[in-house]
């Protein structure tokens, strides 16, 4: 059995799902990891992996056309297939080669509509792991439908109510997960707290990923100013912020995470998923994403009231009232976003399909 995984490498949750299955597969299951090129590239961001993984790099897409004519050629509808004169074909070829030489089983899509309709079109079986956001286009139904079968990595009080029956009967729900759930937790939740960590004050955590976010330095800088009894950390790119302990990029953020009294975050699936099992006070701002994913995904936090979801930085004001109404929930809720065997469950729902989809003369 050989099942390829194309990872999109904006963020890095895509590859940390990947990293949480990988080991529930058989063993006699090769498995390969194709992402496009360019920071953060597939063979930096996959990792801590317990068995041989085959990593591939395409290029990334062409830019956009300069001429108008071909621009209007380019319908949202069908997020990424530019018409470009040609400049994507750099991508194709090197897709297209790995599909002939490697000969998978299934390709499991997460997510892109460029990679799931050309291995479709190679004759290649797809399954394509769903997101939150407005993804019911013309693009994304197309994906859904050509797909094989369609995985969300969540549980299914989770999904939004403007998502087509049809599609949601095509789902399967492994419930939620991400490296810190199931019988590793246990484990994570001895972890002591960082050194950073004070001792005799709350420590507040601000982790910002690799998407893109508009928390800045300036406004951390101004909230840890605003409240002097707190202790502030930043987890991310490394920045240099008066009053704030930045550690940058860390190997394993769950001390961090753990021992936190509050944590602001963007709303990226592996940031609420690691918070969740963590059962940690939070604070999410939903960043700008395509198909509005972030602010889906805090709609739906909202209506399981979990976490404190806001649209902007707030003031340096309301930091207090926002720090006790987070703490004020019912934190034991998070469990009902983890399942200690999704990871598992996915893996072996996905394997399924690719032996459903195996040669019979191999």
């Amino acid at each position: 059995m050989k099942i390829a995984f194309y990872l999109n490498l904006q963020g890095m949750g895509h590859c940390r799902r990947f990293e949480a299955i990988s080991p529930y597969f058989p063993p006699d299951c090769r498995l390969a990891v194709i992402g496009m090129d360019g920071p953060p590239s597939v063979e930096s961001s996959v990792d801590n992996l317990s068995r041989p993984v085959d990593r591939i790099s395409v290029p990334g897409f062409g830019p956009a056309s300069k001429l108008s004519f071909m621009q209007q050629q380019t319908a949202h509808d069908y997020h990424g297939l530019l018409v470009n004169h040609g400049q994507n074909t750099a991508f194709v070829l090197a897709m297209v080669s790995f599909f002939s030489r490697w000969q998978p089983d299934l390709l499991v899509v997460d997510v892109g509509l460029e990679a799931s309709i050309l291995a479709r079109m190679c004759g290649i079986a797809t399954l394509y792991v769903r997101q939150h956001g407005h993804r019911w286009d013309k693009g994304h139904r197309l994906a859904y439908e050509w797909a094989g079968a369609l995985w969300a990595p969540f549980a299914a009080e989770m999904e939004q109510p403007d998502c087509p029956d049809w599609i949601q009967k095509k789902t399967f729900y492994s419930g939620g997960f991400s490296r810190f759930s199931g019988p590793s937790s246990t484990l994570c939740k001895r972890a002591e707290a960082p050194a950073s960590y004070a001792k005799t004050k709350p420590n507040i955590l601000v982790m910002t990923g690799f998407g893109g976010t508009t928390i800045t330095p300036q406004k951390i800088s101004a909230a840890a100013a605003a409240t002097p009894d707190w202790q502030w950390h930043h987890l991310g790119s490394s920045l240099d912020m008066l009053g704030v302990c930045s550690d940058g990029v860390v190997e394993n953020v769950w001390p961090y995470l753990s021992h936190a009294d509050l944590v602001i975050a963007n709303a990226g699936h592996n940031s609420v998923m690691e918070i969740a099992a963590a059962g940690t006070p939070a604070i999410f701002i939903p960043a700008e994403r395509p198909f509005a994913e972030q602010i889906c995904k805090t709609q739906t936090l909202k209506r399981l009231n979990l976490g404190i979801v806001i649209e902007d930085w707030p003031a340096d004001s309301q930091w207090y009232a926002l720090k006790r109404k987070a703490q004020s929930q019912d934190l034991s809720q998070w469990k009902r976003l983890q399942d200690g065997g999704a990871a598992q469950r996915a893996a072996r729902f996905i394997a399924q399909i690719a032996e459903r989809c195996m040669k019979t003369d191999r």
